[in-house]
């Protein structure tokens, strides 16, 4: 019995667009709210495009966000 390979890479974790729930890629540029509440603890607000960003701000009630585009790790 031979014994399957071992890699030494894991996988990446899978994240997942908070409005529309679509897989975001880890080589995808993603984006995230510059409201510190969307951001702390187990609550990671990343969003696939612009355009979800945009509809994540009228239910979340901030006075001032903007958008801020992380880079693919």
């Amino acid at each position: 019995m031979t014994a399957a390979p071992v890699t030494s890479r894991a996988p990446s974790p899978t994240i997942l667009c908070s409005t529309c729930r679509a897989r975001i890629a880890p080589e995808q540029a993603r984006y995230r709210c510059s409201v510190s509440a969307c951001n702390i603890g187990r609550l990671k607000l990343r969003f696939c495009s612009v355009n979800c960003f945009e509809r994540h701000i009228p239910t979340a009630r901030h006075r001032r966000a903007i958008w801020v585009e992380e880079s693919p790790s």
